[in-house]
């Protein structure tokens, strides 16, 4: 599943919750949004939030500031390590969620480095969230290029976004 879907039907952008010091909202957020989704399942892969600039502009706390491609802009695993309290906030509310017995398996988007991945397996460490699986988007020509060092970084599976992917090429 996909957080944006939740994380739009509360009718605020993650900045908002930055802004405001209301990270534990945003948890709260994202956990009964998943938890939800996870009565149904005993195993769930969920991608952590990638909001493009242009996208949820309606939402309260929305950044206001255009980017000339959001596409290539400032948006997921990206725009995550560089919020590393929305994003921790999102791991925490997996991990509770993992903790009600399911199987979780965490999926970034839009990764172009090993560090990014890195950097997350650092929040997972610190929160103690030991028990999920972690994969990465291939939808960048530099997840494409950079694909054996992903895997050699540790990563349980790969998701192949080619809408994206093709989009990106072309």
């Amino acid at each position: 599943t996909r957080m944006e879907g939740i994380i739009a039907e509360s009718g605020k952008h993650p900045n908002y919750f930055k802004i405001h010091n209301k990270l534990h909202d945003y948890e709260e957020v994202i956990f009964k949004g998943v938890n939800q989704i996870a009565k149904y399942f005993d195993e769930m892969w969920v991608r952590t939030s990638d909001i493009r600039s242009d996208e949820f502009q309606n939402l309260e706390g929305a950044p206001q500031e255009k980017e000339a491609n959001p596409m290539l802009g400032m948006h997921g695993v990206r725009f995550s390590v560089k919020n590393p309290g929305l994003l921790k906030a999102e791991l925490n509310a997996l991990k509770r969620v993992a903790n009600s017995g399911k199987t979780i398996g965490i999926l970034l988007p839009q990764v172009i480095s090993v560090e990014e991945v890195q950097e997350v397996k650092k929040v997972l460490k610190e929160i103690d969230f030991n028990n999920s699986k972690l994969g990465v988007m291939v939808e960048t020509p530099a997840a494409v290029q950079i694909i054996r060092e992903l895997c050699a970084e540790g990563i349980d599976f790969i998701s192949f976004g080619t809408n994206d992917l093709t989009q990106f090429m072309l």
